[in-house]
């Protein structure tokens, strides 16, 4: 692979996380408005997790799942199904159309 090629790749990766980054700041489980109440990447270390998932393929439902193992788990707050299953949905509808567009 060229320095180009693994260039563009990093960057396709990259962009693919910030785009999971913004979703996940709309989700925001602690309800702290990143950007207004908190910093701006309070849950962006999820996002290379979620990338990673699904580019392998991850079913909506897994993904929520592990949106609720975040919530729970993670951040210590009770589980919230409804908004997690919206955030999965929101999350494989950009992917499959990013996969569409490219």
């Amino acid at each position: 692979m060229t320095d180009p090629d693994r260039r563009h790749k990093k960057e396709h990766a990259m962009d693919a996380i910030r785009a999971v980054q913004a979703v996940l700041r709309r989700w925001d489980p602690i309800g702290v408005a990143p950007d207004e109440f908190a910093p701006s990447d309070e849950y962006d270390s999820y996002a290379p997790h979620i990338v990673s998932m699904l580019a392998g393929g991850s079913s909506v439902v897994a993904l929520a799942k592990h949106l609720e193992h975040i919530r729970t788990e993670s951040i210590g707050l009770p589980a919230g199904r409804d908004r997690d299953m919206a955030c999965a949905e929101e999350l494989m509808g950009w992917w499959k159309q990013r996969g569409e567009q490219t």
